[in-house]
């Protein structure tokens, strides 16, 4: 069978606004401040804050220590962004295999794991950088993120990663010699898009250029194929994405690439902008060619993540998408709600409004990415099965942003097999039968 990860990020560190990576509320909390200042010696009650400048080095020293010594899931999550993009699948694929790949507890064994990464528009229009010399924001184009996943991909259906024969602990690239039908991982990614990073031709041209033809599947199935056929097929430079070089010679040649489309709008993304009317025009376009072409929509639902801009909180709250999931010009839109709407207060009204939202509509779906980093935490997705809303849930793991918690994919991807808070029927319909209603807008047969 098929397991499907609906929400999973392959990125290294040239990609994200760092600057929004550091001071990630998850990355810099009460939590790990707590702990740091309990690993430094002669600190709070010890010395008065005052004296703190007479010890610079031993603060220092400190700082230091925490983290090669005991900041492991940071040290963890560093570990995987600072690897070469190119080799970012092969090793995930390479610790799963090492770990063995588990049945599911119906018997079901997994031979496909389908990922979707999902890209983010890091943009620079809403980013501020005064102060220094080098005033200009920096400038994070999705392109860029785009041509190192396009090519991650080809890298990971062109080659294998094996133990090096002689230098121990390390490994190296050979050639594949399998076709890539044997590969275990199917990569289906969703292309960030921020409306406000573009003007509406530019919005056109992207989805002309990426989702040309999509409006002609017939079916589930034929999406699939199409997905299917073009994995490792495309090789991408920034310069190619950016001049349009290769569509001269074939204007679909970046099509079906991707599965979908990523939102977020902690970035600055606003669902509804009804006072903008310009901003309104490109997302009401958006959203009619999402529902058109069949494109599915994954939006950032928690108060966490990747902030850039001060009104995150109410950009992010869901109750925006009301008016749009109300709307019959968009009737056919499927839309995934990230993270359940988590929020660090444990307050449940962004929960509450996704499942009336998704009680109202079918194509409303919510996935609990980041939320189960151990067994004990699927006790809480299982509370959110509010009647026949566990149809129009999503597994998804957050990899690799959720290092952070847990200690990897393998690990992760294996808590949800054994989890005994959720029956294998359960586990079936979150991983298979519900993604690919969302992917493909139905199931789909895999011979």
């Amino acid at each position: 069978m098929r397991f499907y990860d609906i929400h999973y990020h392959a990125f290294d560190l040239s990609h994200p606004n760092l600057l929004a990576f550091i001071l990630r509320e998850d990355l810099i909390s009460k939590a790990s401040v707590k702990e740091l200042l309990r690993k430094l010696p002669c600190l709070m009650n010890l010395v008065p804050i005052g004296l703190f400048r007479m010890f610079p080095g031993k603060i220092a020293t400190g700082i230091r220590n925490f983290i090669e010594h005991d900041a492991a899931k940071f040290r963890n999550l560093l570990t995987m962004m600072e690897n070469q993009i190119e080799y970012h699948f092969l090793l995930t694929d390479y610790y799963l295999k090492k770990a063995g790949i588990p049945e599911m507890p119906d018997g079901n064994k997994i031979d496909k794991i389908v990922l979707c990464p999902l890209l983010m528009d890091f943009g620079y229009k809403n980013l501020k950088n005064s102060n220094v010399f080098y005033d200009l924001p920096p400038a994070k184009p999705v392109a860029g993120q785009v041509a190192d996943l396009i090519n991650a991909i080809r890298f990971y259906y062109t080659y294998d990663m094996v133990v090096h024969p002689v230098k121990k602990g390390q490994l190296r690239l050979v050639r594949s010699t399998g076709d890539k039908k044997n590969k275990l991982f199917l990569i289906f990614p969703f292309l960030g898009i921020n409306t406000r990073n573009y003007d509406l031709l530019e919005i056109k041209a992207l989805i002309d250029k990426y989702f040309a033809g999509y409006e002609n599947d017939r079916d589930p199935a034929e999406r699939n194929e199409k997905l299917e056929k073009k994995l490792g097929t495309v090789n991408a430079t920034l310069e190619d994405l950016i001049f349009r070089l290769k569509e001269k010679e074939d204007p679909e040649y970046y099509s079906y690439i991707f599965a979908g489309i990523k939102l977020y709008p902690p970035l600055g993304f606003d669902p509804w902008p009804e006072n903008e009317p310009a901003e309104l025009d490109k997302v009401k376009f958006l959203y009619s060619e999402c529902a058109r072409k069949n494109i599915p929509l994954t939006v950032h639902c928690s108060d966490g993540g990747f902030k850039t801009s001060p009104y995150a909180e109410k950009l992010t709250d869901p109750a925006k998408w009301k008016k749009i999931l109300n709307n019959s010009s968009f009737r056919n839109l499927r839309v995934n709600f990230a993270h359940l709407g988590n929020r660090a207060d444990n307050s449940s009204g962004w929960l509450r409004t996704i499942q009336s939202l998704a009680a109202a509509n079918k194509n409303v779906f919510t996935d609990f990415s980041c939320l189960t980093p151990e067994e004990k935490d699927y006790r809480k997705v299982a509370e959110t099965f509010d009647g026949d809303i566990i149809n129009q849930v999503l597994f998804g793991s957050d990899f690799l942003i959720n290092l952070l918690w847990s200690g990897s994919y393998t690990e992760y991807f294996g808590n949800f097999i054994k989890t005994g808070f959720l029956t294998p029927e359960q586990k079936t319909i979150l991983c298979n039968s519900n993604p690919e209603r969302f992917l493909f807008g139905g199931p789909i047969k895999v011979s």
